[in-house]
């Protein structure tokens, strides 16, 4: 039986699920939240520059300028990682001046990482008035069904202060979906429209809808999101197909979490307890934390006041020091290895603010279900 498994999700907020006999036996497998909390995450050294696992790639590429916002899936054979890769742009309407795609890389072991697809993006921005005219970015994909979902965040050009909003250059995003059967070609859904937008300027994502991690539960998809009108915060929504969504927790931001601003959910549930790696900013930068639950809406957050990983050595790809910034930004889904959790996340390099490489932490598990 092969040792990777990704962790499964079965319940919400208390339910019960309805699990299939494969869901059910990956459960079996997977860790208890009480492992996780008092689980030690460390740093994996790669083999690409600076101790990351996946580097920006060359001049002319999609992903020149940087990458991040990893999400993992492994079908027992491959990993396949999607991506944010950017390059400059010299068109003036879009905004922050590069241009963010989706690239797909597989690994055979996590650490070594091929780009597919010919170097090429997967998942391109859309025609000129679309959701995702001028860039996608924050991609989450989950495998259901025999077939790919990606949630990601669409950027059509807008900003802030094009909706009487500040800070007005922040751009807005709104959640858009695709899918896919073999992770490469995709079809956008809903018509390329949003299928979870921004809220009008009283909520909480009255700027930006994006940053999201999904999962399968009971019948329903549950989704953790970054919401964001000045302040960054994550909110719920649920969804019968994925696509038409609505929010829970009557549209506020989830309670007990570190400090004044968070992003960057990953959620693993184990039937009974919720444990979450979330970002929370953190002097010049953004960290890792954890948290647990009861219910998926009211949190816990575990000690820790470094984060998950603590102050980055000198030389790390991911360095938090000034003036670098978003250090263990965006954690993918966790996936379970050889007694251990093993989570991909975007650091930025201090020596060049902005350049985003992608490493993996992991945490050992010694009192896991399937030992």
């Amino acid at each position: 039986m092969n040792k990777y498994i990704v962790i499964a999700v079965i319940g919400l907020g208390g339910c019960v699920a309805v699990q299939t006999d494969e869901e059910k036996e990956i459960s079996d497998r997977t860790p208890i939240v009480t492992d996780l909390e008092s689980a030690t995450f460390e740093r994996v050294a790669g083999p690409a520059v600076k101790e990351s696992v996946f580097d920006v790639g060359p001049a002319g590429s999609f992903y020149s300028a940087y990458v991040g916002s990893p999400t993992v899936d492994y079908d027992g054979k491959v990993f396949r990682m999607w991506f944010v890769g950017a390059a400059e742009s010299d068109d003036p309407s879009v905004p922050y001046g590069y241009l963010e795609q989706i690239g797909l890389a597989t690994s055979a072991d996590g650490l070594n990482w091929v780009v597919e697809n010919e170097g090429r993006p997967v998942l391109s921005p859309g025609p000129d008035g679309s959701a995702d005219a001028k860039s996608l970015s924050h991609p989450y994909v989950l495998r259901t069904g025999g077939r790919f979902m990606m949630w990601y965040g669409a950027i059509d050009g807008t900003i802030a202060g094009d909706l009487g909003l500040t800070p007005s250059h922040v751009r807005v995003e709104r959640i858009c979906v695709a899918m896919s059967h073999d992770g490469i070609h995709w079809q956008r859904a809903n018509g390329g429209r949003p299928v979870l937008d921004i809220g009008d300027e009283n909520a909480i994502d009255s700027i930006q809808a994006t940053g999201m991690h999904v999962l399968r539960i009971d019948g329903r998809f549950v989704m953790w999101y970054g919401a964001y009108d000045g302040l960054h915060t994550l909110a719920l929504a649920t969804s019968d197909d994925g696509v038409h969504w609505n929010h829970e927790n009557d549209g506020r931001s989830l309670t007990g979490l570190n400090g004044a601003q968070q992003l960057g959910p990953s959620v693993h549930f184990d039937g009974q307890r919720y444990f979450m790696l979330y970002n929370h900013g953190f002097e010049t930068s953004w960290r890792a934390y954890a948290a647990v639950s009861d219910d998926g809406v009211h949190w816990r957050d575990l000690p820790g006041e470094y984060g998950v990983l603590g102050h980055a050595p000198a030389g790390d790809f991911a360095a938090n020091g000034d003036p670098s910034n978003n250090h263990s930004v965006h954690p993918t889904r966790m996936i379970y290895h050889d007694s251990a959790v093993w989570v991909w996340y975007t650091g930025e390099d201090p020596e060049h603010p902005g350049r985003g490489r992608i490493g993996v932490m992991r945490a050992q598990l010694p009192n896991s279900k399937n030992e």
